[in-house]
């Protein structure tokens, strides 16, 4: 293992739960949700990705102009709670140790993350990991996000690289499904919020960042 991931030239992180302790309250982002729902008389449980939801919503409104109304009505809490949590982004501590051992072996680093590009900047800012940063994809870059590969290939595609040369490192299932359906090499790390049978589909599943580093 040791030398396959030396093999590697890129190495794309999702952010959230990976490089970042960034705490988005996701529960109460469906409950306003619902509530907003509720109030247009329309019962439905909001289950799995919000932004997904959101896209097979349209069939419940009647009028294309208030379902759109009512998509940037909840995109803007949404940005809005992510830039809020932004302020309080923190690396975790191995973090800017393993990018600067990457950068030493002349990797590119990137991030892949299904979050607002303006939450996305103001978190690696914050946390001090932008400097590392070759390419950074965000959800407004994509069609398709996690666990469409898209943000992966996009990442790959603006590097000009190939999949069998890239590492795709998350603590969600998502960023697994997303990095295999793109052909990368994928890591599985269990300082977010997967366990590590949720993550079985991973080539190598990690306790912590620490662990990638005694790979290198």
């Amino acid at each position: 293992m040791e030398k396959r991931l030396s093999n590697f030239t890129l190495f794309l992180f999702d952010m959230d739960g990976t490089l970042v302790k960034f705490k988005l309250d996701f529960e109460h982002l469906k409950k306003v949700t619902r509530k907003i729902l509720e109030n247009k008389g329309i019962y439905l449980e909001v289950k799995g990705s919000l932004i997904e939801t959101l896209k097979q919503l349209r069939p419940v409104f009647s009028e294309e102009a208030e379902y759109i109304e009512f998509v940037q009505k909840i995109e803007k809490i949404i940005v809005d709670h992510e830039i809020e949590a932004s302020e309080k982004a923190e690396a975790f501590p191995q973090s800017i140790e393993l990018l600067k051992i990457l950068k030493s072996q002349g990797k590119n680093i990137g991030i892949i993350t299904r979050n607002s590009k303006t939450a996305c900047m103001k978190t690696l800012e914050i946390s001090g990991l932008m400097e590392y940063m070759d390419v950074i994809v965000t959800r407004e870059d994509v069609e398709k996000v996690k666990p469409d590969p898209e943000h992966v290939e996009l990442a790959i595609r603006n590097l000009n690289k190939k999949a069998e040369e890239t590492v795709v490192i998350g603590d969600h299932k998502y960023d697994i499904a997303s990095g295999k359906r793109a052909g990368c090499f994928t890591i599985g790390i269990l300082s977010g919020v997967s366990s590590e049978e949720l993550l079985n589909e991973a080539d190598l599943i990690v306790s912590s960042l620490d662990e990638i580093i005694s790979f290198l």
